[in-house]
């Protein structure tokens, strides 16, 4: 068998850098939801199903390794079923969020077929008509408003805060590493990427930051100026422990 090459010097300095972040965020996705339980209409606020359940198990088994200090959850229950397995694995308590939940939309009791159509209709309107959000539900703008607001309340309490600087956004760290969790959905993700990346947010962030279900990416902060932070995005979308445990 032929033996793989080494790593070199520089190989070896980006593994350090990455392995010893001032602080991370982690951002994980739900798993499958149970959008028609029982095969009635939709609802609202579904738990997971049964592979969506065993989806968290196995992203919460990777999560849990990056030594976490605190986990955050969106008010729903399919993200709140997603952040027990990690809070088992941790012994973390999360904090239910409410400023973390998905964009609102209203399709209780309709069906499947009917549930398809609203939003494929929904996606055909002028460009400029999707900062609306979705027929009857939130806008966008108020949608992108209260998570970056909650957001920023969250880091605030493990004293990490935003600061604008000529056209740019940097962030300010305390001393200690800190590794925050955060359980949530695919649009309210997105959002948080644009947000912490320092993106022109547009209205359809969960098809531009696309995240499948139960995979999670991660953001390390890394210094830039004199004492500045900027947030870096090192893993996007990781569907491996996923694919270990035979769930894709």
């Amino acid at each position: 068998m032929t033996e793989l090459p080494q790593p070199g010097p520089a190989a070896r300095r980006e593994a350090k850098n990455r392995a010893e972040p001032f602080a991370q965020i982690i951002l994980l996705r739900h798993g499958e939801p149970d959008w028609s339980p029982g095969g009635g209409g939709a609802v609202n606020d579904p738990g997971l199903t049964p592979y969506g359940a065993a989806q968290a198990r196995a992203a919460a088994a990777a999560v849990a390794e990056h030594r976490l200090d605190s986990i955050y959850v969106s008010s729903y229950r399919r993200a709140q079923e997603t952040a027990a397995p990690l809070h088992a694995a941790t012994g973390l308590e999360p904090i239910v969020t409410p400023s973390l939940a998905e964009i609102r939309i209203h399709v209780d009791g309709l069906s499947q077929e009917k549930v398809d159509a609203y939003f494929v209709e929904a996606s055909k309107r002028p460009l400029d008509q999707h900062w609306e959000g979705w027929p009857g539900g939130e806008s966008f703008l108020d949608f992108h408003a209260r998570i970056t607001e909650g957001m920023t309340d969250v880091l605030a309490k493990h004293g990490i805060r935003p600061e604008r600087k000529d056209e740019f956004t940097v962030w300010h760290l305390p001393p200690e590493r800190q590794s925050i969790a955060i359980v949530a959905h695919g649009g309210t993700n997105a959002v948080l990427l644009t947000y912490l990346l320092d993106v022109t947010p547009v209205p359809w962030e969960w098809m531009r930051f696309e995240s499948e279900l139960a995979a999670f990416s991660i953001l390390q902060a890394r210094p830039l100026g004199d004492g500045d932070f900027l947030w870096s995005l090192v893993n996007f979308n990781e569907i491996d422990p996923l694919r270990n445990a035979g769930l894709r």
